[in-house]
């Protein structure tokens, strides 16, 4: 999977820093909030200390910050992001909802796909070889049975 091209700038990563920092602290459990807050927005100094805590490397972190940024900005705006009115309309529940109705919505198209494509063509293969197939689930039942079975006598 190819990392896409996020990217935002100095000026928008000051102008979200207070609706990004919770964004930040549950991504990054271990960095300390007051640690955090005296970047003071400036981006080169929350990628260094971020970078520094976590052992991931500085693009990376520029990277990931760019992507928690969209959380915090409409869709599809590149030029300007905007910032909710309210700190607590940044970390409210419904955009976490909204996120997470989005996740089971490609999650159910995913099991459906592969229903549809996959499975049928894995039940022709099993009934196909029959054969094969017992003798592969009976050596499979037997190995686990030993070592899972311990000693008997």
């Amino acid at each position: 999977m190819a990392i896409s091209t996020v990217s935002f700038s100095q000026a928008a990563f000051k102008h979200h820093f207070d609706a990004l920092v919770p964004l930040i602290l549950s991504e990054w459990p271990q960095l300390i909030e007051s640690n955090l807050l005296e970047t003071a927005g400036d981006l080169d100094l929350a990628v260094a200390y971020i970078s520094g805590e976590t052992d991931h490397t500085q693009t990376l972190t520029r990277h990931h910050l760019a992507e928690l940024a969209t959380l915090v900005q409409p869709a599809g705006n590149d030029a300007a992001p905007v910032l909710p009115a309210t700190e607590a309309e940044a970390t409210e529940p419904s955009t976490v909802d909204q996120l997470l109705s989005d996740l089971e919505t490609r999650t159910e198209h995913l099991i459906d796909e592969f229903k549809a494509e996959m499975l049928p063509e894995l039940e022709k293969k099993a009934r196909s070889n029959l054969g094969t197939s017992l003798l592969i689930a009976l050596g499979l039942g037997f190995i686990l049975g030993l070592l899972l079975g311990g000693k008997r006598g």
